[in-house]
Parts: C-alpha cells; sequence; structure tokens
C-alpha cells in the first residue's frame, strides 16, 4: 500500500467508525437503570469491557476467513445493510428501547445482544476500508474503542443526518463495492478485474444511495398516511 492509499484508507477507516459508531454509554445507562448503585458502576465497566471484547473478537473472526471465497460478497451485503441501517437511524431522535432489568446478567446480556449488529458492521466496514490491511485493520478496531461512549456526540449524529447521511450511505456502498469485486469469485470470473475494480464502487454507492433514498421515502410517506 502507498502513500495515498495509505491515507485514503486512514480516512475511510475514520469516518467508518464515526458512522457506524454504537450508542453503547447510552445503551447501557438504559439497561442498568433498574440496578442498585453499587451494581450499575460494575455492570457499566463490565458491559464496557464485553463491547470492546466482543468487537475484537469479530475482527479476529472476519480476518480468519477473508480470504474464503464469497467473503467479499457477504461484506458487501452487510455494508448495505449498514448503510440502509444508518439511514433508519438517521430518521429518529428516539432512545434505544431497551428494557430496564434488575439483575446484573441479564443486563450484560441484553446489552451485549443490542450491541452484536452495530458491532458486526462496524467491524466489516473497517475491513473493507482497511483493503484487508491488518494493521490498517487493527487501527480501525483501535479507533472504535474510544468511539464506543460517543455514539451520540453532535459531531457523530451531524454524519447520520441528511445531507451528510445521505454522503454516509453511499461512501458504504463505495467500499460494499470495492469488496465485492476483490472477491476470490469475482477474480475467477471472466469479466476483467480492471473493469470489475472500476465499476463495483460505484455501483454499490447507487445501491446504498437508493436504498437509503427508498427507505426515507417510505418513511415519509408513512408519516403522511398516519396523520
Amino acid at each position: 500500500m502507498d502513500l495515498s492509499q495509505a491515507i485514503g484508507a486512514l480516512i475511510e477507516i475514520i469516518w467508518v467508525d464515526l458512522v457506524l459508531a454504537g450508542e453503547n454509554a447510552i445503551v447501557l445507562a438504559m439497561a442498568t437503570r433498574a440496578l442498585p448503585q453499587d451494581q450499575k458502576r460494575i455492570a457499566i465497566n463490565v458491559g464496557t469491557i464485553l463491547f470492546i471484547l466482543l468487537r475484537v473478537l469479530l475482527v479476529y473472526a472476519l480476518m480468519a476467513v477473508a480470504d474464503l471465497p464469497g467473503f467479499g460478497f457477504a461484506a458487501a451485503a452487510l455494508l448495505l445493510w449498514a448503510a440502509l441501517w444508518t439511514a433508519k437511524r438517521g430518521e429518529t431522535d428516539k432512545m434505544p428501547e431497551i428494557k430496564p432489568m434488575r439483575a446484573l446478567g441479564p443486563v450484560l446480556a441484553g446489552a451485549l445482544a443490542y450491541d452484536a449488529q452495530g458491532a458486526l458492521l462496524n467491524m466489516t466496514g473497517v475491513m473493507g476500508a482497511a483493503r484487508g490491511d491488518k494493521p490498517f485493520v487493527m487501527l480501525g478496531l483501535a479507533l472504535s474503542i474510544p468511539l464506543l461512549a460517543l455514539g451520540s456526540a453532535q459531531f457523530v449524529m451531524a454524519l447520520r443526518k441528511p445531507p451528510m447521511l445521505w454522503a454516509s450511505a453511499g461512501f458504504l456502498g463505495w467500499i460494499a463495492g470495492r469488496m465485492a469485486s476483490m472477491d476470490a469469485l469475482a477474480l475467477a470470473s471472466p469479466m476483467p478485474v480492471g473493469l470489475m475494480r472500476d465499476f463495483a464502487p460505484p455501483l454499490g454507492a447507487l445501491i446504498a444511495l437508493l436504498l437509503a433514498f427508498g427507505y426515507a421515502r417510505l418513511r415519509k410517506i408513512k408519516r403522511v398516511e398516519d396523520r
């Protein structure tokens, strides 16, 4: 990876982490609000550690299967879902709906289950942004950790609101297309490699934008009908 690619990968990794950062501090606060104060502190500390460990495990699992045929297409599908997921989050200012529990174990299990989808999308995005380069993947993992507590920060939320929402959705689609074009199955196809790498990213961006726009349009129609 040359210098320009390294700078591009770093920018993409930061953007992915910002867009797909979870609202983990809010999740833990809501899940633990019924616990006694001493258990609440334990739950928040242990929960944060579990969130970090989940991302570490996901990164190593993704790197272990990254060379398997079909991984690029599966990752691309996840990132297209991430674009739609970002659009859904951008459409609402509601807090996560998490039922408070009175036992430490269920609180941690519930918070971890809530976080699993976001963690998978985040780490898949990091893999794509890093172009499979392991040091950059680990950098993306490291950068995601402090953002666990900043998922609701204003500069993060700005990326999930129009017009930045559309740019973020298109960006995730671009990475999705690039990952699909690098899949072993795609490289084994008769289509020229250069052609795939030129056209797959913009095609992925277009699909992601259509998904995000379609969802926003349906939400708008539903709101009008509800009125």
